[in-house]
């Protein structure tokens, strides 16, 4: 069944969490800059009707000043009125009694005067008599001779339709924006996201059958590069892993079923009839010595995975100490093979385990030995690096080595020379276990070839402390 939901590679609730966020964000944007705009408006009205008061008011003071009887007010005031055709003028005397009022009135607007007559003077105020706003200025004054308090209004209808249309056009906008926002932030997450569904796809077809499956990084956004990278990598590692460990279950279960076959056979031989004392003496003899291989090999096996999986315990090792007592050690089955044995230099104290360090010593020097030509010299040197303790142990090698052998040289069960490996009881894990040892202790180690000459080279840190 085809998967008809774009986003299925991904948690809807992140889609829709996103696409909410966004278009919310943009909404409350939109809508900010819409009060701004709608106060900025607010502000422009109040200011030009204020002046246009503020006007109307002097004007009406300064021709009071010139009218001599309270009967030529209207007349008067007909310039003024002229001038501001928009604005209503209201004259109250001392007695709190109506003076002039320069609109025709039907009570309405003179009881919303009165109503409101004894508001704080010299403020701007909105009045609304039940069908019309206006805008009011109260000035007072007591110099003249007949009115002691000025009303000025003006209809401001026409102002707050405008504010009015002005919010309910912000809010249509900002619903429409709020559509477009996110149908455009669904468009934007989806292409944004589709490399993702491709990797994921990608990642999909990846199983333990096909782990050489990569993900081309070429055609995916920049942003995403990094990620198909690490991921490659990852694969790759994996890869390795799963060649190691098939490898490994060959190797060892061809390892095993030699020794196995050849106990097998003997047995059955021996079974076939009758025999002598010393030809059952021979029969275990030469079993006891399959089985000892095998149970070095598991011993080999067992300490290997307890290098790789156990935590250590560690102390003070002094490396020329160690590789002094080995070489005393080795040294007759050296000379036995006419090979010369020479340690020079020192390095600094390392931390780790004896046993382990000692081990990993013991299969370097056993493994030149093996190696060397007759009559030939083991060269061990000790050195520093840095804040690194250096061994390296070279000799004249009887096997020329290749970049393959290199490579797989400290790979578990891997020989360079089979016949030599079974004739000296060897298992083909003494150097993956030197591998172990030194990665335990969180050094390095590596093979250098020139001219016939190996070297190993093992670099342990001298502050390693245990974690």
């Amino acid at each position: 069944m085809t998967d008809k939901n774009p986003f299925s590679f991904i948690p809807c609730s992140m889609v829709v969490r996103l696409i909410i966020f966004v278009g919310l964000t943009a909404v409350l944007i939109f809508l900010c800059f819409g009060l701004y705009i709608e106060h900025t408006a607010k502000t422009h009205f109040v200011e030009m009707d204020m002046s246009e008061l503020g006007l109307s008011v002097a004007a009406v003071q300064d021709t009071l000043q010139d009218v001599k009887d309270r009967d030529d007010i209207a007349q008067a005031l007909s310039p003024v009125i002229s001038a501001h055709p928009n604005i209503f003028i209201y004259l109250e005397d001392k007695n709190a009694q109506t003076l002039y009022l320069s609109e025709k009135d039907n009570g309405a607007l003179i009881a919303l005067i009165l109503k409101n007559a004894r508001s704080n003077a010299d403020m701007p105020q909105v009045w609304n008599d039940g069908q019309n706003d206006y805008r009011i200025l109260i000035s007072t004054f007591t110099d003249d001779k007949f009115a002691t308090k000025i009303i000025t209004g003006m209809n401001i209808n026409f102002h707050q339709h405008y504010i009015r249309h002005f919010r309910m056009s912000l809010w249509l906008s900002a619903l429409i924006a709020c559509f477009i926002t996110v149908f455009v932030s669904f468009l934007v997450i989806y292409f944004s996201f589709k490399p993702v569904k491709t990797i994921s796809e990608k990642i999909k077809e990846i199983t333990s059958e096909r782990l050489n499956t990569r993900i081309d990084e070429k055609a995916a956004p920049d942003e995403f590069k990094s990620l198909i990278r690490s991921f490659n990598t990852m694969i790759e590692n994996i890869e390795d892993v799963f060649k190691r460990q098939s490898n490994f279950s060959a190797d060892i279960a061809h390892e095993l079923r030699t020794p196995i076959s050849s106990l097998i056979t003997q047995t059955q031989i021996i079974l076939n009839k009758t025999r002598d004392a010393n030809e059952y003496r021979e029969i275990l003899y030469s079993n006891l010595e399959e089985i000892e291989r095998m149970s070095k090999m598991i011993n080999d096996m067992l300490f290997l995975s307890r290098c790789e999986k156990e935590s250590i315990t560690k102390d003070e090792v002094d490396l020329r100490r160690q590789t002094s007592a080995l070489v005393e050690y080795f040294g007759i089955l050296a000379e036995e093979k006419g090979v010369q044995i020479t340690l020079s230099g020192d390095a600094p104290l390392i931390y780790g385990n004896k046993d382990m360090i000692k081990r990993c010593l013991s299969n370097l020097l056993s493994n030149a030995i093996n190696y060397a030509k007759e009559n030939s010299e083991i060269s061990i040197r000790l050195s520093k690096e840095a804040n690194q303790s250096v061994l390296k142990i070279s000799n004249i090698s009887t096997l020329a080595l290749t970049k393959e052998n290199i490579e797989r040289i400290f790979d578990r069960f891997y020989r360079l020379d089979n016949a030599r490996n079974r004739k000296s009881g060897g298992s083909g894990i003494g150097l993956a276990i030197v591998k172990s040892i030194v990665s335990a202790h969180k050094g390095e180690i590596f093979v250098d070839y020139q001219d016939g000459v190996v070297a190993f080279v093992v670099k342990f840190h001298s502050h390693f402390l245990s974690s």
